[in-house]
């Protein structure tokens, strides 16, 4: 059926799970490609959950393409290839599993092991790790980050604005 985002990049092994999807409410529109889950969404694969009110996921022809969430908050988290732990929450959350990004919109904060990212509106890459952050983007950045400590190359891809 569907996944749902969650952040930092999927293990090779993620990628094969299983999806597992819960819902109270589920309703399927084949003409459209669309799926919608109402209350109580939880929908997870390997080590990445994320939890919501209400989702859309939208197929295309080679399977389903997007995915909407939308919560008070939606929240999100993974674990990385390295083990740690990477968490989100916002209003609404757009999974565009083609482009794999994830868009947090609306009151978006995102937390991982360099820091934590907040604004309007934030994309996270699942295969650089990468954030593009726009609307009152604030950070925080782990001492060992600004330090060098981590490798050089750690925060590629990140973008404060």
């Amino acid at each position: 059926m569907i996944l749902v985002l969650l952040t930092a990049p999927m293990t090779q092994a993620q990628n094969n799970e299983r999806i597992g999807v819960d819902a109270e409410y589920v309703s399927f529109d084949n003409e459209r490609g669309a799926t919608h889950l109402d209350e109580n969404v939880r929908i997870t694969r390997g080590q990445m959950e994320v939890t919501a009110d209400e989702a859309f996921a939208y197929r295309g022809n080679n399977g389903y393409e997007r995915i909407e969430l939308f919560g008070t908050p939606v929240r999100w988290r993974t674990v990385t290839e390295e083990g740690g732990e990477t968490t989100g929450h916002s209003d609404e959350v757009v999974y565009s599993l083609v482009e794999r990004t994830v868009t947090l919109i609306g009151n978006a904060h995102i937390e991982e092991s360099r820091g934590t990212y907040s604004g309007d509106r934030l994309v996270y890459n699942l295969d650089t790790q990468g954030v593009r952050g726009e609307g009152g983007v604030r950070l925080s950045i782990e001492p060992e980050v600004v330090d060098g400590e981590e490798g050089e190359n750690e925060n590629e891809g990140a973008e404060p604005n």
